[in-house]
């Protein structure tokens, strides 16, 4: 794991911890906040959330002007295993609707119809009647 995971993991965690304390200060405050309890700790924790996901964006953004070939094969990467993904969940949805052969061939000898035909007796098919 990089220093720069394990920095932006600790600030997640520490930002998220504060906002939960925050929220928990606030549910417990007094009567003239109660009825603002939920959607104050809510408003604090996704403030929090969002100042994470600065931080996070501005560290890798320095990450990739540093390494930009790195920043690329990642890229590459992820639309790969997207497109993988993609491709796996379509297979699986054909199949779920027996749209698709498994691939599995099996030779069917061919019938002798001649000792198996039916005639019917009442049918006027190639009768002169």
């Amino acid at each position: 794991m990089s220093k720069l995971t394990v920095i932006t993991d600790r600030a997640l965690e520490r930002a998220l911890e504060l906002a939960h304390t925050a929220g928990d200060g606030l549910k417990s405050a007094g009567g003239s906040l109660r009825h603002f309890g939920p959607q104050a700790s809510d408003w604090i924790k996704t403030g929090a959330a969002v100042g994470a996901v600065k931080t996070g964006g501005k560290v890798a953004t320095k990450f990739v002007r540093r390494n930009p070939a790195v920043a690329i094969t990642a890229a590459a990467v992820g639309v790969g295993l997207l497109g993988y993904a993609l491709y796996r969940k379509q297979q699986k949805k054909k199949a779920a609707n027996g749209q698709v052969v498994n691939g599995q061939a099996k030779r069917i000898n061919a019938r002798d119809r001649r000792n198996h035909t039916v005639v019917d007796e009442h049918s006027d098919i190639g009768s002169d009647a």
